[in-house]
């Protein structure tokens, strides 16, 4: 009876240490996962065809807005850049025309 017991008593051990090592595995991906998806995020734009998608978004827009003939689609134009474009280092652009317009699409 007594090495049942003791066999028992292994196997809920090992089962024990199990659950704790998977638990302490889930809570640390959960510490960790948004510290990485942050990294992944701001390398993503840093990249080269994300800034050069970017740039090449605000040209479009640019073009859009110097041909537009109301102040209604203006305003829809500017919504729009500013929405887009909140969070976009104007730093990365290279072209100071681009980088100036976007400026004054921010804070006018």
């Amino acid at each position: 009876m007594r090495p049942i017991l003791i066999g028992f008593a292994v196997l809920l051990t090992l089962f024990a240490l199990g659950w704790v090592i998977q638990g302490n595995d889930f809570f640390m991906y959960q510490f960790f996962a948004p510290k990485y998806e942050n990294v992944r995020r701001e390398v993503f734009e840093n990249t080269q065809s994300y800034v050069e998608s970017k740039r090449q978004d605000l040209v479009k827009y640019r073009l859009e807005y110097m041909r537009a003939k109301t102040d209604e689609e203006k305003a829809a134009l500017k919504f729009t850049i500013v929405q887009e474009f909140a969070n976009f280092d104007e730093v990365k652009l290279t072209s100071p025309e681009l980088r100036d317009f976007l400026r004054q699409m921010k804070y006018e």
